[in-house]
């Protein structure tokens, strides 16, 4: 199994020097990802081309190929040698050798032959042609020649004394290689934007790493080291980056408490600027925000947020919309990552501010002791992305209530507003408020002997706490979604049951 790698075009047009280097460095980075998968292989680099070669078939390698930054295309080749051959017996030997491979292929079929011709031979590229499909035509059955938009294309190249069955052409993604440019530090959740955003970054020849602020839970951080994984093994591998982990939790809980809602959603980005900033070595710092794709994403905003940060901000999706993001989120593969996550947004900020003041937002933080972000910054843990999915990622089953029993005792994680627009009242059970940035601290203080079901309008916040309250061991804890088809909302009896 053989391939012909053809590198981008943007590297042709570079100097010598960088021409030579860059070539080197993409072999190397071929190199790299094919060793995930065998060790028997050989990769050999031209000034124009790299050869890739395995003893055996693996389809898996094609796929490979296609995914490595700075490749044009590739070609899946047979390759023959034609050393001290006259020009007759040179035509002989690809005719025979071609009919081998193509004749069953064009039979009953139109078809034509591409001979691509380099170094210098005593024919023309289109007398080989003429010469392949005449005979093609003769030997083949009920088949026709025709030059535009034929069932099979038969392609042939000649290099010097090698010749070349084509077998199929292959379109990568054109990237310029990993880590031919600075260290940048990549914002990274599980949102569609993120991904993407991501993505766009390392296609542009970046040194990719992660920066993760867990708002909320361990299945949050979870879920992100897997999207952020998949990202670098796929795209990145060639480069050992860092995912970096910042616990967030306790800023949550001081934004909602002390910051007026209209202004959380903003310095909470700020917040995470000054954060990242904090981090050595990095060349800029890259988000996911898209032009008004969101009541806090505005340009006025965007100017405020980052002048808490003393890097350079990329934002790679600022003129996409929403569907081109989650379009590109599909081509990647990380869509499903993504799809049934909320975004926080809507858990942390009601009615954001669309064009917040300055004087209004240094104000607000002045209600949060700037010492808590020191902490934070202190408490970061620091993984290499190639270890970050090495622990056991234990399966919770969340078990799901739609009728609470008499001796369940519903907890509502809402925020208090929220509780005052659309209060919860069931007859005969007992019902606490504890806000969702508090549960995780507070249920351990509760009885063991109950069973408890969580409930917030947006299931999937208490579906998330629920487990990550498994993951820390407890088993009393159940989401609850009350039936919408009920008008009034009922419960079961274990007296009931034992009638």
């Amino acid at each position: 199994m053989k391939f012909i790698v053809k590198v981008s075009p943007e590297i042709t047009i570079k100097s010598k020097f960088v021409r030579k280097q860059a070539i080197k460095m993409l072999a190397r980075n071929i190199k790299k990802h094919i060793k995930k998968y065998t060790e028997d292989f050989d990769v050999i680099f031209y000034w124009d081309k790299i050869e890739v070669t395995l003893p055996y078939n693996n389809s898996i390698i094609k796929d490979v190929l296609s995914q490595i930054p700075w490749i044009e295309y590739f070609l899946e080749i047979i390759e023959y040698n034609l050393w001290k051959i006259t020009k007759e017996e040179l035509f002989d030997k690809t005719f025979l050798i071609t009919k081998d491979y193509y004749l069953d292929k064009v039979n009953f079929k139109t078809f034509c032959v591409r001979v691509k011709r380099v170094w210098n031979h005593d024919f023309k590229s289109i007398d080989l042609e003429r010469y392949i499909w005449w005979w093609l035509l003769k030997d083949s059955i009920d088949s026709k020649v025709k030059l535009k938009n034929p069932e099979v294309e038969v392609k042939l190249e000649i290099k010097d004394n090698k010749f070349y069955i084509i077998k199929k052409r292959y379109n990568s993604i054109w990237w310029y290689p990993v880590w031919f440019q600075g260290r940048v530090i990549s914002l990274i959740s599980w949102w569609f934007d993120s991904s993407v955003s991501t993505f766009q970054m390392m296609k542009r020849w970046c040194k990719v790493n992660f920066l993760f602020f867990n708002l909320w839970w361990k299945s949050h951080e979870l879920w992100v080291k897997q999207i952020a994984h998949y990202l670098w093994n796929t795209f990145s591998y060639s480069y050992q980056a860092r995912f970096i982990t910042i616990p967030f939790e306790e800023v949550i809980e001081e934004l909602l408490i002390k910051v007026n809602h209209k202004y959380r959603w903003v310095i909470l980005k700020r917040y995470m600027l000054d954060i990242a900033s904090r981090l050595y070595n990095y060349e800029a710092i890259i988000k996911w925000d898209s032009l008004w794709q969101v009541s806090s994403q505005t340009l006025k905003n965007m100017h405020i947020i980052d002048k808490a940060s003393t890097n350079l901000v990329f934002r790679p999706l600022i003129g996409f919309n929403k569907q081109e993001i989650i379009n590109i989120t599909k081509d990647i593969w990380t869509y499903n990552y993504s799809v049934n996550m909320p975004e926080y947004c809507a858990i942390i900020s009601d009615k954001p501010s669309t064009w917040a003041k300055l004087e209004d937002i240094l104000r607000e933080e002045k209600n949060i002791d700037t010492a808590l972000l020191d902490k934070v910054y202190e408490n970061k843990k620091v993984e290499k992305v190639k270890d970050i999915i090495k622990n056991d990622f234990i399966e919770n089953k969340i078990e799901i209530s739609r009728l609470p029993w008499e001796e369940d005792i519903i907890i509502d994680i809402r925020e208090v507003s929220d509780i005052k627009k659309r209060p919860l009242n069931i007859n005969n059970v007992e019902i606490i408020k504890i806000p969702f940035f508090e549960i995780i601290k507070r249920f351990k203080n509760l009885s063991k002997k109950y069973t408890y079901l969580l409930y917030c309008d947006k299931w999937i916040i208490s579906k998330s706490y629920v487990e990550d309250l498994i993951w820390k061991w407890f088993k009393n804890i159940k989401v609850y979604r009350p039936m919408k088809d009920l008008k009034i909302c009922k419960i079961k009896s274990n007296k009931l049951m034992k009638k």
